[in-house]
């Protein structure tokens, strides 16, 4: 998947003062008030829909030339759905569903993960592969929009239908079964064929897999649910022969025996893909009170970064896996996820604090709202989706 390589960002010339006052009110103490949450969060979502999102609804990805990846899609629906922007939502669909399902092209209804321009100049899918975060986030917001009594643009599949079969192809194309019985959730299609199989945790969705469940009379969600959480405390703890403070790493794999390994030439760092991981699994306890949640965002990973705010007076946006500083930047999407931990553990009053840093990193610009850049699209996406959280947005 795409991300970040740096967060170095030219200072900007000019900034509303309202903002800069909603920065300054926020770090003179306790958290942001729900009227500067709702002004925060729809001004971001429209500039969001404005910059980034095409008439057509495809999210176009600046750092990247323009290119559209599915997990981008995905995140505009889900966004779509708890900004209760049914129009958004259409679009957007009508987008994904045109040129990155793979119904009509390998009959599955997953999608390509990659979409931009061919060397002819062209544009079109570069990668009919997929990603299963993507699909997960994409069955979600259908379900999701089918809930909230949406309907489809005309000649397009039901949502609810389209969902259904979207988690039916993710079961069948993108899940395995370890010896043992464990059933894990592959980054994509394209995994191995034995283990060891490839992992990257930040996929792992537990409140989906809860949700697809009962919708869908398949034991394997029940399975996938339960696996997941055999599997994460063990990875928390060790990764082969190093010992964890309770983070997770970035990618691993897992054998046969269910032991579990740095992926020579991945990445093991809590960095910009395992920053995820807590928002998902705090989605599970905050939706269906699952205790197994808060225990493994309560047990070591909150203490850790709340040790790390307490002696640093802030928190950097990668760690390695041995909880090491990685960088010397701070950057929202780390703090969303620790924000995420913290509501998933019950802890209030650090949520609070956590939500007023994100806030420190909003800003206004003539007709633009964003987070820390605005043509930085992953901060934008998880400072949102944090903070949504932490507003009560996020509902199932």
């Amino acid at each position: 998947m795409l991300r970040p390589t740096a967060c170095r960002f030219p200072r900007l010339k000019k900034v509303m003062l309202p903002a800069l006052l909603l920065g300054l009110s926020l770090a003179c103490g306790g958290g942001p008030s729900p009227g500067e949450l709702e002004r925060v969060l729809q001004a971001s979502w429209r500039s969001y829909v404005q910059h980034y999102i095409s008439p057509e609804g495809r999210v176009m990805i600046p750092e990247q030339g323009g290119e559209t990846i599915s997990e981008a899609q995905a995140y505009a629906l889900l966004r779509a759905v708890w900004a209760k922007d049914e129009a958004t939502f259409g679009r957007v669909y009508a987008w994904t569903y045109t040129h990155l399902s793979r119904s009509r092209t390998k009959g599955d209804s997953l999608l390509a993960w990659r979409w931009g321009p061919h060397k002819d100049g062209s544009w079109g899918v570069l990668d009919e592969n997929t990603a299963s975060d993507g699909d997960l986030d994409y069955a979600l917001a259908l379900l999701l929009a089918a809930r909230r009594g949406w309907r489809p643009p005309p000649d397009l599949p039901d949502y609810l239908e389209e969902s259904h079969r979207v988690q039916r192809a993710i079961l069948d194309k993108e899940v395995v079964t370890l010896p043992q019985g464990e059933v894990l959730l592959t980054p994509g299609n394209w995994h191995e064929k034995e283990p060891p199989y490839l992992l990257n945790p930040s996929y792992f969705s537990p409140a989906a897999y809860r949700l697809f469940g009962q919708v869908q009379a398949d034991l394997r969600w029940s399975r996938l649910q339960y696996s997941t959480y055999q599997l994460l405390p063990r990875l928390a703890g060790r990764l082969g022969k190093q010992g964890g403070k309770g983070l997770f790493p970035d990618w691993c794999r897992v054998d046969a025996q269910g032991r579990l390994e740095a992926q020579p030439g991945r990445e093991t760092h809590f960095g910009w893909e395992a920053v995820r991981l807590p928002w998902r699994v705090a989605l599970d306890r905050l939706w269906f009170n699952e205790g197994k949640a808060a225990r493994l965002l309560g047990q070591d990973f909150l203490p850790f970064f709340k040790k790390e705010w307490d002696n640093h007076g802030r928190l950097v946006a990668v760690y390695g896996y041995d909880g090491t500083p990685a960088v010397d930047y701070e950057s929202p999407v780390l703090y969303a996820g620790v924000l995420a931990a913290a509501l998933g553990a019950g802890d209030q009053d650090f949520a609070h604090r956590l939500a007023a840093k994100i806030l420190s990193f909003y800003h206004e610009e003539g007709d633009q709202a964003f987070f820390l850049s605005p043509d930085n699209y992953y901060a934008n996406n998880w400072a949102w989706l944090g903070l949504a959280m932490y507003a009560g947005w996020v509902k199932p």
